[in-house]
């Protein structure tokens, strides 16, 4: 799975890429700003970490940004958190999945991974059974 991370507190970022590079399953992709965001105008990722803080302009312009070309891509915001509750009136108008607060608890950052994992593998299961039916069904006629 493809993972963009984009956060520009140093300390945050590296925790953040250290513990998704002990999952197999992530290829994680580090980028910057504008110029980390526009990687997504160019490749698939499954899902992004994009640091936010709220009363930073420029980062709820980035995540604007985002969501202006890109609405599936499932999103987790990482902010501090007294901002959480701030930005949870706009979870639904950006399309947040989660919020993962700074500092980050490694117990809760490993349960965030381990459900988008699970829920990754629930969906593509899904997908499977509905594809195995409908061929099924083609062969029958």
């Amino acid at each position: 799975m493809e993972v963009l991370l984009v956060e520009k507190d140093p300390l945050v970022r590296d925790l953040v890429k250290v513990g998704l590079q002990q999952f197999p399953e992530f290829t994680v992709t580090v980028g910057t700003g504008y110029a980390g965001i526009n990687e997504m105008r160019s490749r698939h990722f499954d899902c992004v970490f994009l640091g936010v803080e709220p009363t930073d302009p420029a980062t709820v312009k980035l995540l604007n940004h985002l969501r202006s070309f890109d609405t599936t891509t499932e999103l987790f915001v990482l902010t501090g958190a007294q901002n959480v509750r701030d930005m949870a009136v706009d979870k639904s108008k950006y399309q947040i999945h989660s919020f993962l607060q700074t500092p980050i608890e490694p117990k809760e950052f490993f349960g965030l991974l381990g459900r988008f994992l699970e829920r990754r593998t629930e969906r593509q299961g899904s997908t499977l059974r509905k594809g195995g039916r409908s061929r099924a069904e083609t062969a029958r006629r």
